[in-house]
Parts: structure tokens; C-alpha cells; sequence
């Protein structure tokens, strides 16, 4: 096994994503997945089966949210002046 190693339980993920759809259901809001809080796109697109889609701060995150999830994808970028 090499290293670092990542092991997400899919039935627990699985479980929490249902509460989000649910909430998604009941209140007719979208729910997007941060991507810079959680990037393992090799869940994504089990992911997408529950939410809307992803946000990014860039165009390596926007490409892929769009790659790997297949949905929405917000973009936004901070600007800043002196």
C-alpha cells in the first residue's frame, strides 16, 4: 500500500449525502461541494448523485469540478487593490 493513504467509508458517506439531499428536498435549495475543503475527486462523481455541484477559486479547480463531477461549477476569485 503505498503512501499517503486515504480510506473513505462509502456507506458513511453515502448516509451523510442523504441528509444533504434530503435538506436539498425539503427546502428546494442547491448544495455545492467545496472543493478546497475536500478534493478527492475519485468520489466525485458519487458525490454528484446528492449534491448540485462544486465551487472553485481557480481554473484548475473549476476544470475539475467539471471533469470528475459533471455539473454546476461556481467559480469565484478574490481581487485585491493597493
Amino acid at each position: 500500500m503505498k503512501t499517503p493513504y486515504y480510506l473513505i467509508d462509502e456507506e458513511l458517506l453515502k448516509k451523510n449525502l442523504k441528509v444533504l439531499h434530503y435538506v436539498k428536498e425539503k427546502t428546494g435549495c442547491k448544495i455545492l461541494l467545496a472543493q478546497k475543503c475536500f478534493s478527492m475527486f475519485s468520489v466525485y462523481p458519487l458525490i454528484g448523485k446528492y449534491l448540485d455541484g462544486t465551487t472553485a477559486s481557480g481554473l484548475f479547480e473549476a476544470k475539475l469540478g467539471y471533469e470528475e463531477m459533471k455539473k454546476e461549477n461556481h467559480v469565484y476569485s478574490a481581487a485585491y487593490r493597493d
